[in-house]
Protein backbone atom coordinates (compact mmCIF):
# COMPACT_ATOMS: atom_id res chain seq x y z
CA UNK A 1 0.00 0.00 0.00
CA UNK A 2 1.25 3.49 -0.87
CA UNK A 3 0.56 6.64 1.10
CA UNK A 4 1.73 10.01 -0.31
CA UNK A 5 3.79 8.03 -2.83
CA UNK A 6 5.56 6.05 -0.07
CA UNK A 7 5.24 2.29 0.33
CA UNK A 8 4.07 1.83 3.92
CA UNK A 9 4.61 -1.29 6.06
CA UNK A 10 1.83 -3.77 6.57
CA UNK A 11 1.37 -2.54 10.16
CA UNK A 12 0.40 0.93 8.92
CA UNK A 13 -1.68 -0.47 6.06
CA UNK A 14 -3.65 -2.67 8.48
CA UNK A 15 -4.24 0.26 10.83
CA UNK A 16 -5.51 2.45 7.99
CA UNK A 17 -7.68 -0.43 6.76
CA UNK A 18 -9.37 -0.53 10.16
CA UNK A 19 -10.20 3.16 9.68
CA UNK A 20 -11.69 2.59 6.24
CA UNK A 21 -15.21 3.26 7.52
CA UNK A 22 -14.08 6.65 8.84
CA UNK A 23 -12.51 7.64 5.53
CA UNK A 24 -15.44 6.38 3.44
CA UNK A 25 -17.86 8.34 5.63
CA UNK A 26 -15.63 11.43 5.39
CA UNK A 27 -15.64 11.11 1.59
CA UNK A 28 -19.43 10.79 1.60
CA UNK A 29 -19.80 13.86 3.78
CA UNK A 30 -17.40 15.69 1.46
CA UNK A 31 -19.78 15.06 -1.44
CA UNK A 32 -22.72 16.43 0.54
CA UNK A 33 -20.67 19.40 1.79
CA UNK A 34 -19.59 20.35 -1.72
CA UNK A 35 -23.14 20.05 -3.03
CA UNK A 36 -24.30 22.36 -0.25
CA UNK A 37 -21.55 24.82 -1.20
CA UNK A 38 -23.65 25.39 -4.34
CA UNK A 39 -26.33 26.96 -2.15
CA UNK A 40 -24.88 30.52 -2.24
CA UNK A 41 -24.59 30.31 -6.03
CA UNK A 42 -28.21 29.19 -6.38
CA UNK A 43 -29.30 31.83 -3.87
CA UNK A 44 -27.71 34.61 -5.92
CA UNK A 45 -29.35 33.32 -9.09
CA UNK A 46 -32.74 33.35 -7.38
CA UNK A 47 -32.27 36.79 -5.84
CA UNK A 48 -31.11 38.55 -9.00
CA UNK A 49 -33.25 36.61 -11.49
CA UNK A 50 -36.50 36.20 -9.53
CA UNK A 51 -36.68 38.46 -6.46
CA UNK A 52 -35.27 41.71 -7.87
CA UNK A 53 -37.25 41.73 -11.14
CA UNK A 54 -40.55 40.76 -9.41
CA UNK A 55 -40.09 42.42 -6.04
CA UNK A 56 -41.17 39.17 -4.37
CA UNK A 57 -40.48 39.67 -0.68
CA UNK A 58 -42.01 36.31 0.28
CA UNK A 59 -39.80 34.60 -2.25
CA UNK A 60 -36.77 36.38 -0.76
CA UNK A 61 -37.76 35.23 2.72
CA UNK A 62 -38.12 31.59 1.72
CA UNK A 63 -34.94 31.39 -0.36
CA UNK A 64 -33.05 33.08 2.51
CA UNK A 65 -34.43 30.51 4.95
CA UNK A 66 -33.46 27.75 2.53
CA UNK A 67 -29.94 29.21 2.29
CA UNK A 68 -29.64 29.38 6.09
CA UNK A 69 -30.78 25.77 6.43
CA UNK A 70 -28.32 24.63 3.73
CA UNK A 71 -25.38 26.48 5.31
CA UNK A 72 -26.31 25.18 8.79
CA UNK A 73 -26.40 21.64 7.43
CA UNK A 74 -23.06 22.25 5.69
CA UNK A 75 -21.48 23.42 8.95
CA UNK A 76 -22.78 20.40 10.87
CA UNK A 77 -21.56 17.98 8.19
CA UNK A 78 -18.16 19.71 8.13
CA UNK A 79 -17.92 19.37 11.91
CA UNK A 80 -18.82 15.67 11.70
CA UNK A 81 -16.23 15.12 8.96
CA UNK A 82 -13.54 16.74 11.08
CA UNK A 83 -14.55 14.56 14.03
CA UNK A 84 -14.32 11.48 11.83
CA UNK A 85 -10.77 12.38 10.77
CA UNK A 86 -9.79 13.07 14.38
CA UNK A 87 -11.26 9.74 15.48
CA UNK A 88 -9.41 8.00 12.65
CA UNK A 89 -6.11 9.51 13.79
CA UNK A 90 -6.93 8.49 17.35
CA UNK A 91 -7.60 4.90 16.26
CA UNK A 92 -4.39 4.76 14.24
CA UNK A 93 -2.53 5.96 17.33
CA UNK A 94 -4.12 3.22 19.46
CA UNK A 95 -3.13 0.56 16.90
CA UNK A 96 0.41 1.64 16.02
CA UNK A 97 1.86 3.59 18.96
CA UNK A 98 2.02 0.59 21.36
CA UNK A 99 3.96 -1.47 18.82
CA UNK A 100 6.42 1.32 18.08
CA UNK A 101 7.13 1.79 21.78
CA UNK A 102 7.23 -1.93 22.59
CA UNK A 103 9.39 -3.05 19.69
CA UNK A 104 11.81 -0.13 19.52
CA UNK A 105 12.38 1.09 23.08
CA UNK A 106 14.08 -2.15 24.07
CA UNK A 107 16.82 -1.69 21.48
CA UNK A 108 17.31 2.06 21.15
CA UNK A 109 15.36 4.61 23.16
CA UNK A 110 16.62 7.52 21.03
CA UNK A 111 15.31 5.86 17.86
CA UNK A 112 12.04 5.10 19.64
CA UNK A 113 11.64 8.73 20.69
CA UNK A 114 12.31 9.95 17.14
CA UNK A 115 9.93 7.35 15.69
CA UNK A 116 7.22 8.49 18.08
CA UNK A 117 7.77 12.15 17.13
CA UNK A 118 7.53 11.23 13.45
CA UNK A 119 4.42 9.17 14.10
CA UNK A 120 2.82 12.06 16.01
CA UNK A 121 3.56 14.37 13.06
CA UNK A 122 1.85 11.98 10.66
CA UNK A 123 -1.07 11.40 13.03
CA UNK A 124 -1.57 15.15 13.54
CA UNK A 125 -1.55 15.70 9.77
CA UNK A 126 -4.37 13.15 9.42
CA UNK A 127 -6.64 15.33 11.53
CA UNK A 128 -5.60 18.69 10.06
CA UNK A 129 -7.87 20.93 7.92
CA UNK A 130 -5.65 20.35 4.88
CA UNK A 131 -6.77 16.70 4.79
CA UNK A 132 -10.36 17.93 4.62
CA UNK A 133 -9.30 20.08 1.65
CA UNK A 134 -7.81 16.98 0.01
CA UNK A 135 -11.18 15.25 0.43
CA UNK A 136 -12.81 18.26 -1.28
CA UNK A 137 -10.52 18.24 -4.33
CA UNK A 138 -12.13 15.17 -6.02
CA UNK A 139 -15.47 17.01 -6.02
CA UNK A 140 -14.09 20.01 -7.91
CA UNK A 141 -15.52 18.55 -11.17
CA UNK A 142 -18.99 19.09 -9.69
CA UNK A 143 -18.36 22.85 -9.65
CA UNK A 144 -16.82 22.70 -13.10
CA UNK A 145 -19.93 20.95 -14.41
CA UNK A 146 -22.17 23.63 -12.86
CA UNK A 147 -19.92 26.27 -14.42
CA UNK A 148 -20.59 24.72 -17.83
CA UNK A 149 -24.31 24.74 -17.03
CA UNK A 150 -24.06 28.50 -16.50
CA UNK A 151 -22.22 28.96 -19.80
CA UNK A 152 -19.65 27.18 -21.94
CA UNK A 153 -17.01 29.93 -21.61
CA UNK A 154 -17.42 30.13 -17.85
CA UNK A 155 -16.78 26.37 -17.74
CA UNK A 156 -13.68 26.73 -19.94
CA UNK A 157 -12.42 29.51 -17.68
CA UNK A 158 -12.91 27.27 -14.61
CA UNK A 159 -11.02 24.36 -16.22
CA UNK A 160 -8.10 26.58 -17.27
CA UNK A 161 -7.92 28.12 -13.78
CA UNK A 162 -8.01 24.69 -12.09
CA UNK A 163 -5.27 23.40 -14.40
CA UNK A 164 -3.03 26.36 -13.63
CA UNK A 165 -3.53 25.95 -9.88
CA UNK A 166 -2.77 22.20 -10.06
CA UNK A 167 0.42 23.05 -11.98
CA UNK A 168 1.36 25.54 -9.25
CA UNK A 169 0.77 22.83 -6.63
CA UNK A 170 3.08 20.45 -8.53
CA UNK A 171 5.75 23.14 -8.82
CA UNK A 172 5.37 23.77 -5.09
CA UNK A 173 6.01 20.10 -4.41
CA UNK A 174 9.08 20.08 -6.67
CA UNK A 175 10.48 23.23 -5.06
CA UNK A 176 10.03 22.27 -1.41
CA UNK A 177 10.17 18.47 -1.08
CA UNK A 178 13.93 17.86 -0.84
CA UNK A 179 14.57 20.92 1.29
CA UNK A 180 11.81 19.96 3.75
CA UNK A 181 13.16 16.40 4.04
CA UNK A 182 16.66 17.70 4.86
CA UNK A 183 15.24 20.33 7.21
CA UNK A 184 13.09 17.92 9.23
CA UNK A 185 15.93 15.38 9.52
CA UNK A 186 18.37 18.04 10.71
CA UNK A 187 15.89 19.46 13.22
CA UNK A 188 15.21 15.94 14.52
CA UNK A 189 18.95 15.42 15.06
CA UNK A 190 19.13 18.76 16.87
CA UNK A 191 16.24 17.78 19.14
CA UNK A 192 17.83 14.41 19.99
CA UNK A 193 21.09 16.19 20.80
CA UNK A 194 19.26 18.71 23.00
CA UNK A 195 17.54 15.95 24.96
CA UNK A 196 20.83 14.12 25.53
CA UNK A 197 22.47 17.37 26.64
CA UNK A 198 19.63 18.08 29.06
CA UNK A 199 20.03 14.67 30.71
CA UNK A 200 23.82 15.12 31.06
CA UNK A 201 23.77 18.86 31.75
CA UNK A 202 25.92 18.68 34.89
CA UNK A 203 28.60 16.68 33.07
CA UNK A 204 28.65 19.19 30.21
CA UNK A 205 28.95 22.11 32.62
CA UNK A 206 31.58 20.42 34.76
CA UNK A 207 33.81 19.65 31.78
CA UNK A 208 33.43 23.10 30.28
CA UNK A 209 31.69 21.70 27.22
CA UNK A 210 28.73 24.10 27.20
CA UNK A 211 30.00 26.30 24.37
CA UNK A 212 31.04 23.31 22.25
CA UNK A 213 27.71 21.52 22.73
CA UNK A 214 25.73 24.69 22.00
CA UNK A 215 27.72 25.23 18.81
CA UNK A 216 27.17 21.60 17.80
CA UNK A 217 23.42 21.86 18.27
CA UNK A 218 23.30 25.22 16.51
CA UNK A 219 25.05 23.56 13.58
CA UNK A 220 22.19 21.09 13.26
CA UNK A 221 19.69 23.91 13.57
CA UNK A 222 21.45 26.04 10.97
CA UNK A 223 21.23 23.23 8.43
CA UNK A 224 17.60 22.57 9.29
CA UNK A 225 16.51 26.20 9.36
CA UNK A 226 18.41 27.05 6.17
CA UNK A 227 16.61 24.32 4.23
CA UNK A 228 13.29 25.05 5.91
CA UNK A 229 13.53 28.78 5.12
CA UNK A 230 14.42 27.96 1.51
CA UNK A 231 11.39 25.67 1.26
CA UNK A 232 9.08 28.16 2.98
CA UNK A 233 10.25 31.03 0.74
CA UNK A 234 9.62 28.92 -2.37
CA UNK A 235 6.29 27.73 -1.02
CA UNK A 236 5.34 31.27 0.00
CA UNK A 237 6.02 32.59 -3.49
CA UNK A 238 3.86 29.92 -5.07
CA UNK A 239 1.14 30.32 -2.43
CA UNK A 240 1.04 34.07 -3.08
CA UNK A 241 0.94 33.41 -6.81
CA UNK A 242 -1.93 30.98 -6.44
CA UNK A 243 -3.82 33.38 -4.17
CA UNK A 244 -3.37 36.23 -6.67
CA UNK A 245 -4.49 33.99 -9.51
CA UNK A 246 -7.59 32.75 -7.68
CA UNK A 247 -8.65 36.26 -6.69
CA UNK A 248 -8.00 37.52 -10.20
CA UNK A 249 -10.01 34.68 -11.74
CA UNK A 250 -12.81 35.33 -9.28
CA UNK A 251 -12.96 38.96 -10.38
CA UNK A 252 -12.35 38.14 -14.03
CA UNK A 253 -15.36 35.85 -13.89
CA UNK A 254 -17.44 38.94 -13.18
CA UNK A 255 -16.06 40.59 -16.31
CA UNK A 256 -16.69 37.54 -18.49
CA UNK A 257 -20.15 37.21 -16.96
CA UNK A 258 -20.88 40.86 -17.71
CA UNK A 259 -19.86 40.38 -21.36
CA UNK A 260 -22.06 37.31 -21.66
CA UNK A 261 -24.95 39.10 -19.92
CA UNK A 262 -24.66 42.08 -22.32
CA UNK A 263 -24.77 39.62 -25.18
CA UNK A 264 -27.92 38.13 -23.67
CA UNK A 265 -26.35 34.69 -23.12
CA UNK A 266 -26.74 34.62 -19.30
CA UNK A 267 -28.83 36.42 -16.73
CA UNK A 268 -27.66 39.14 -14.35
CA UNK A 269 -27.73 36.70 -11.44
CA UNK A 270 -25.35 34.36 -13.26
CA UNK A 271 -22.69 37.12 -13.25
CA UNK A 272 -22.33 37.00 -9.44
CA UNK A 273 -22.97 33.25 -9.30
CA UNK A 274 -20.10 32.50 -11.68
CA UNK A 275 -17.65 34.45 -9.54
CA UNK A 276 -18.71 32.66 -6.34
CA UNK A 277 -18.69 29.31 -8.13
CA UNK A 278 -15.14 29.67 -9.45
CA UNK A 279 -13.92 30.85 -6.07
CA UNK A 280 -15.28 27.74 -4.37
CA UNK A 281 -14.04 25.39 -7.12
CA UNK A 282 -10.47 26.62 -6.72
CA UNK A 283 -10.42 27.09 -2.93
CA UNK A 284 -9.44 23.46 -1.97
CA UNK A 285 -6.48 23.52 -4.34
CA UNK A 286 -5.31 26.86 -2.95
CA UNK A 287 -5.68 25.54 0.61
CA UNK A 288 -3.42 22.59 -0.21
CA UNK A 289 -0.81 24.90 -1.76
CA UNK A 290 -0.91 27.17 1.29
CA UNK A 291 -0.38 24.22 3.66
CA UNK A 292 2.22 22.52 1.50
CA UNK A 293 5.12 23.05 3.92
CA UNK A 294 3.26 21.22 6.69
CA UNK A 295 2.32 18.45 4.26
CA UNK A 296 5.95 18.17 3.15
CA UNK A 297 7.06 17.93 6.79
CA UNK A 298 4.51 15.20 7.44
CA UNK A 299 5.66 13.33 4.32
CA UNK A 300 9.30 13.51 5.43
CA UNK A 301 8.26 12.26 8.88
CA UNK A 302 6.37 9.41 7.20
CA UNK A 303 9.48 8.42 5.23
CA UNK A 304 11.59 8.27 8.40
CA UNK A 305 8.84 6.40 10.20
CA UNK A 306 8.64 3.81 7.42
CA UNK A 307 12.40 3.23 7.65
CA UNK A 308 12.04 2.74 11.41
CA UNK A 309 9.05 0.42 11.10
CA UNK A 310 10.87 -1.73 8.55
CA UNK A 311 12.92 -3.11 11.45
CA UNK A 312 9.79 -4.28 13.28
CA UNK A 313 8.65 -7.78 12.43
CA UNK A 314 5.18 -9.23 12.63
CA UNK A 315 3.70 -9.32 16.11
CA UNK A 316 4.18 -12.78 17.56
CA UNK A 317 1.68 -14.64 19.71
CA UNK A 318 3.63 -16.51 22.39
CA UNK A 319 2.75 -19.78 24.07
CA UNK A 320 2.60 -19.27 27.82
CA UNK A 321 5.46 -21.19 29.43
CA UNK A 322 5.63 -22.32 33.08
CA UNK A 323 7.42 -20.11 35.57
CA UNK A 324 11.18 -20.71 35.22
CA UNK A 325 13.29 -22.38 37.88
CA UNK A 326 16.33 -20.36 36.82
CA UNK A 327 18.65 -22.76 34.94
CA UNK A 328 20.39 -20.51 32.40
CA UNK A 329 22.54 -21.76 29.51
CA UNK A 330 24.43 -19.72 26.93
CA UNK A 331 25.25 -21.66 23.75
CA UNK A 332 27.99 -20.22 21.53
CA UNK A 333 26.67 -16.69 21.92
CA UNK A 334 28.23 -14.05 19.69
CA UNK A 335 27.51 -10.41 18.86
CA UNK A 336 28.78 -8.00 16.23
CA UNK A 337 28.85 -4.26 16.77
CA UNK A 338 27.41 -1.66 14.42
CA UNK A 339 30.74 -1.46 12.63
CA UNK A 340 30.67 -5.21 11.99
CA UNK A 341 33.47 -6.06 14.39
CA UNK A 342 32.84 -8.87 16.92
CA UNK A 343 32.04 -7.73 20.46
CA UNK A 344 31.43 -11.18 21.90
CA UNK A 345 32.56 -14.52 20.48
CA UNK A 346 31.59 -18.08 21.40
CA UNK A 347 30.35 -17.55 24.96
CA UNK A 348 29.14 -20.88 26.33
CA UNK A 349 28.41 -21.54 30.01
CA UNK A 350 25.67 -22.45 32.48
CA UNK A 351 24.36 -20.72 35.60
CA UNK A 352 22.41 -22.78 38.09
CA UNK A 353 19.75 -21.95 40.69
CA UNK A 354 21.15 -21.35 44.15
CA UNK A 355 24.58 -20.40 42.79
CA UNK A 356 26.37 -17.11 42.10
CA UNK A 357 28.27 -16.78 38.83
CA UNK A 358 30.74 -13.88 38.63
CA UNK A 359 31.76 -12.48 35.25
CA UNK A 360 35.02 -10.53 35.18
CA UNK A 361 37.37 -9.12 32.60
CA UNK A 362 38.97 -5.88 31.47
CA UNK A 363 36.98 -2.96 30.08
CA UNK A 364 35.75 -3.63 26.55
CA UNK A 365 35.80 -7.42 26.99
CA UNK A 366 32.04 -7.75 26.32
CA UNK A 367 30.78 -8.15 29.90
CA UNK A 368 27.99 -5.56 29.68
CA UNK A 369 26.92 -6.84 26.27
CA UNK A 370 26.70 -10.37 27.66
CA UNK A 371 24.63 -9.13 30.61
CA UNK A 372 22.11 -7.53 28.25
CA UNK A 373 21.87 -10.72 26.22
CA UNK A 374 21.23 -12.84 29.33
CA UNK A 375 18.03 -10.90 30.13
CA UNK A 376 16.82 -10.62 26.53
CA UNK A 377 17.50 -6.88 26.27
CA UNK A 378 19.82 -7.52 23.32
CA UNK A 379 19.57 -10.29 20.73
CA UNK A 380 22.80 -12.16 19.91
CA UNK A 381 24.00 -12.24 16.32
CA UNK A 382 24.62 -15.97 16.67
CA UNK A 383 24.00 -18.53 19.39
CA UNK A 384 21.17 -18.96 21.87
CA UNK A 385 20.46 -18.23 25.51
CA UNK A 386 18.10 -20.71 27.17
CA UNK A 387 16.20 -20.45 30.43
CA UNK A 388 14.96 -23.83 31.67
CA UNK A 389 15.59 -25.18 28.17
CA UNK A 390 13.48 -22.57 26.37
CA UNK A 391 15.14 -19.90 24.24
CA UNK A 392 14.64 -16.39 25.59
CA UNK A 393 13.07 -15.51 22.23
CA UNK A 394 10.29 -18.02 22.99
CA UNK A 395 9.15 -15.91 25.92
CA UNK A 396 6.93 -12.86 25.83
CA UNK A 397 9.24 -10.31 27.46
CA UNK A 398 6.43 -8.88 29.58
CA UNK A 399 5.62 -12.35 30.92
CA UNK A 400 9.29 -13.20 31.47
CA UNK A 401 10.14 -9.84 33.06
CA UNK A 402 8.66 -10.53 36.53
CA UNK A 403 10.92 -13.59 36.79
CA UNK A 404 14.04 -11.55 35.97
CA UNK A 405 15.96 -9.02 37.99
CA UNK A 406 18.30 -6.82 35.96
CA UNK A 407 20.51 -3.99 37.14
CA UNK A 408 22.42 -2.16 34.37
CA UNK A 409 25.64 -0.22 34.87
CA UNK A 410 23.69 3.02 35.03
CA UNK A 411 20.87 2.91 37.62
CA UNK A 412 18.40 4.06 34.92
CA UNK A 413 15.68 5.28 37.24
CA UNK A 414 12.66 7.00 35.73
CA UNK A 415 10.47 9.98 36.45
CA UNK A 416 8.01 8.93 39.13
CA UNK A 417 7.99 8.00 42.81
CA UNK A 418 10.53 5.70 44.43
CA UNK A 419 7.77 3.16 44.99
CA UNK A 420 6.83 3.22 41.32
CA UNK A 421 10.45 2.74 40.29
CA UNK A 422 10.97 -0.24 42.62
CA UNK A 423 7.63 -1.76 41.53
CA UNK A 424 8.65 -1.34 37.88
CA UNK A 425 5.60 0.93 37.43
CA UNK A 426 3.22 -1.98 37.92
CA UNK A 427 -0.35 -0.70 38.13
CA UNK A 428 -2.81 -2.17 40.60
CA UNK A 429 -6.26 -3.15 39.37
CA UNK A 430 -7.89 -3.21 42.81
CA UNK A 431 -7.21 -2.46 46.46
CA UNK A 432 -5.92 -5.95 47.26
CA UNK A 433 -3.43 -5.83 44.41
CA UNK A 434 -2.29 -2.36 45.49
CA UNK A 435 -1.62 -3.70 48.98
CA UNK A 436 0.31 -6.66 47.57
CA UNK A 437 2.45 -4.32 45.44
CA UNK A 438 3.23 -2.12 48.46
CA UNK A 439 4.25 -5.18 50.49
CA UNK A 440 6.48 -6.46 47.68
CA UNK A 441 8.12 -3.03 47.31
CA UNK A 442 8.95 -2.82 51.02
CA UNK A 443 10.19 -6.42 51.03
CA UNK A 444 12.52 -5.72 48.08
CA UNK A 445 13.79 -2.53 49.71
CA UNK A 446 14.55 -4.35 52.94
CA UNK A 447 16.33 -7.13 51.07
CA UNK A 448 18.43 -4.50 49.29
CA UNK A 449 19.17 -2.81 52.64
CA UNK A 450 17.67 0.48 51.47
CA UNK A 451 14.43 0.57 53.51
CA UNK A 452 15.79 2.86 56.23
CA UNK A 453 17.35 5.19 53.68
CA UNK A 454 14.02 5.55 51.86
CA UNK A 455 12.16 6.28 55.10
CA UNK A 456 14.62 9.11 55.72
CA UNK A 457 13.63 10.87 52.48
CA UNK A 458 11.09 13.76 52.62
CA UNK A 459 8.13 11.66 51.45
CA UNK A 460 9.49 8.18 52.00
CA UNK A 461 8.49 5.73 49.32
CA UNK A 462 6.34 8.42 47.68
CA UNK A 463 9.29 10.76 47.15
CA UNK A 464 9.10 11.92 43.50
CA UNK A 465 12.13 11.56 41.24
CA UNK A 466 12.88 13.71 38.24
CA UNK A 467 14.02 12.77 34.76
CA UNK A 468 16.72 10.10 34.96
CA UNK A 469 16.08 9.64 38.68
CA UNK A 470 17.10 13.20 39.55
CA UNK A 471 16.84 13.86 43.27
CA UNK A 472 19.09 11.05 44.49
CA UNK A 473 22.85 10.63 44.63
CA UNK A 474 24.53 8.06 42.39
CA UNK A 475 24.91 5.65 45.30
CA UNK A 476 21.29 6.05 46.40
CA UNK A 477 20.09 5.56 42.82
CA UNK A 478 22.10 2.35 42.54
CA UNK A 479 20.63 0.98 45.76
CA UNK A 480 17.10 1.80 44.56
CA UNK A 481 17.93 0.05 41.28
CA UNK A 482 19.02 -3.02 43.29
CA UNK A 483 15.68 -3.03 45.11
CA UNK A 484 13.95 -2.82 41.73
CA UNK A 485 15.95 -5.82 40.50
CA UNK A 486 14.94 -7.78 43.62
CA UNK A 487 11.25 -6.82 43.35
CA UNK A 488 9.02 -9.88 43.15
CA UNK A 489 11.82 -12.29 44.19
CA UNK A 490 12.90 -13.09 40.60
CA UNK A 491 14.42 -16.45 39.72
CA UNK A 492 17.25 -14.94 37.68
CA UNK A 493 19.32 -11.94 38.80
CA UNK A 494 21.80 -10.24 36.45
CA UNK A 495 23.67 -7.33 38.03
CA UNK A 496 26.15 -5.26 36.01
CA UNK A 497 28.71 -3.45 38.21
CA UNK A 498 26.17 -3.24 41.06
CA UNK A 499 28.71 -1.69 43.47
CA UNK A 500 30.17 0.95 41.15
CA UNK A 501 28.76 3.86 43.20
CA UNK A 502 28.40 2.21 46.60
CA UNK A 503 30.22 2.98 49.80
CA UNK A 504 31.30 0.31 52.27
CA UNK A 505 27.87 0.10 53.94
CA UNK A 506 26.13 -0.09 50.58
CA UNK A 507 28.45 -2.84 49.40
CA UNK A 508 27.82 -4.81 52.59
CA UNK A 509 24.06 -4.52 51.98
CA UNK A 510 24.59 -5.68 48.39
CA UNK A 511 26.55 -8.76 49.52
CA UNK A 512 23.79 -9.57 52.01
CA UNK A 513 21.12 -9.23 49.28
CA UNK A 514 23.01 -11.52 46.91
CA UNK A 515 23.54 -14.09 49.64
CA UNK A 516 19.82 -14.01 50.46
CA UNK A 517 18.87 -14.41 46.79
CA UNK A 518 21.16 -17.41 46.48
CA UNK A 519 19.69 -18.90 49.66
CA UNK A 520 16.15 -18.75 48.25
CA UNK A 521 17.28 -20.57 45.11
CA UNK A 522 17.71 -17.74 42.64
CA UNK A 523 20.29 -17.86 39.86
CA UNK A 524 22.61 -14.91 40.43
CA UNK A 525 25.00 -13.48 37.83
CA UNK A 526 27.25 -10.62 38.90
CA UNK A 527 29.43 -8.58 36.54
CA UNK A 528 32.04 -6.82 38.65
CA UNK A 529 35.56 -5.48 38.97
CA UNK A 530 35.92 -5.29 42.75
CA UNK A 531 37.18 -8.44 44.44
CA UNK A 532 34.83 -7.94 47.40
CA UNK A 533 31.89 -9.22 45.42
CA UNK A 534 33.85 -11.99 43.76
CA UNK A 535 34.57 -13.50 47.18
CA UNK A 536 30.95 -14.70 47.46
CA UNK A 537 30.82 -16.11 43.90
CA UNK A 538 30.60 -19.87 43.48
CA UNK A 539 31.98 -19.81 39.94
CA UNK A 540 33.82 -17.25 37.80
CA UNK A 541 33.79 -16.61 34.06
CA UNK A 542 36.70 -14.58 32.69
CA UNK A 543 36.22 -12.68 29.43
CA UNK A 544 39.04 -11.20 27.39
CA UNK A 545 38.61 -9.40 24.07
CA UNK A 546 35.08 -10.77 23.78
CA UNK A 547 36.11 -14.40 24.26
CA UNK A 548 35.69 -16.67 27.30
CA UNK A 549 39.19 -17.09 28.71
CA UNK A 550 38.40 -19.46 31.57
CA UNK A 551 35.51 -20.63 33.72
CA UNK A 552 35.42 -22.71 36.86
CA UNK A 553 35.10 -22.66 40.64
CA UNK A 554 35.84 -19.17 41.97
CA UNK A 555 38.81 -20.22 44.12
CA UNK A 556 40.49 -22.05 41.24
CA UNK A 557 40.01 -19.19 38.78
CA UNK A 558 41.30 -16.60 41.25
CA UNK A 559 44.31 -18.80 42.01
CA UNK A 560 45.12 -19.10 38.32
CA UNK A 561 44.74 -15.34 37.80
CA UNK A 562 46.89 -14.35 40.77
CA UNK A 563 49.32 -17.25 41.08
CA UNK A 564 52.79 -17.59 39.53
CA UNK A 565 52.95 -18.23 35.83
CA UNK A 566 49.66 -16.45 35.27
CA UNK A 567 50.28 -15.77 31.63
CA UNK A 568 51.04 -19.41 30.89
CA UNK A 569 48.04 -20.64 32.89
CA UNK A 570 45.73 -18.12 31.24
CA UNK A 571 46.87 -19.29 27.84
Amino acid sequence: MKLAGIEVPRMVADALAQCRAHFVAAAGFSLLINLLYLAPTIYMLQVYDRVVPTGGKATLLFVTLALALALLTLSVLDMIRNRLLIRASQRVDALIAPRILTQMMASDSASAAQAMRDFDSVRSAMASPVIAAIFDVPWTPVFLLVAFLLHFWIGIMAIVAATILVTLAWLNQRATLKHMEVATSAMASALNSQQAAAVHGTTIKGLGMTGAMVERQLGHRRIGLSNMVHAQFAGGRLAATSRFFRLFIQSAALGVGALLAMAGDISAGAIIASSVLLSRALQPIESIIGAWSSLASARAALQRLVRSLDTIGEERIYTTLPAPEGLLKAEEVGVRGRDGRPVLIGASFAAEPGRILGIIGPSGSGKTTLGKILVGALQPTIGTVRLDGASLTDWDQDELGPHLGYMPQEPSLFEGSIKENIARFTRARDVDEATAIDEAVVRAAKEAGVHEMILGLPQGYDTPLGLGGAGLSAGQSQRIALARALYGEPRLLVLDEPNAFLDQAGEAALVSALTSARARGATVIVIAHRRGLLAIADRLLVLEEGRPKMIGPAKDVVARLTGPGTAENAA
